[in-house]
């Protein structure tokens, strides 16, 4: 009785942590989620997209992680994205 109580408070608490840490889902993200939990990008936070990465809100410059992240923006943001490298801009392809 007492093993069966103790897996039962465990099996809780864990289910209880993945439903926590899930959270609530956004338009703007994309990536593999797995039971609850996810791995992805938030494409709210990109200003301008290019070919080679991205400049967030906060105008800190980031890479895409792989082509496949950087097609999921192109797709789904096509407005905000550019097809050429960011340094070919004089400003490095941030604007105001």
């Amino acid at each position: 009785m007492y093993k069966t109580l103790n897996g039962a408070i465990v099996a809780l608490g864990l289910a209880g942590a993945a439903l926590a840490y899930a959270g609530p889902a956004s338009a703007d993200d994309v990536g593999v989620h797995v039971g609850g939990v996810g791995i992805g990008l938030n494409f709210g936070d990109v200003a301008y997209g290019y070919q080679d990465g991205y400049w967030d809100n906060g105008h800190q410059w980031h890479s895409w992680k792989n082509d496949q992240e950087m097609r999921d923006y192109r797709n789904a943001h096509d407005n905000h994205y550019n097809d050429y490298k960011h340094d070919r801009d004089p400003d490095q392809g941030w604007r105001r």
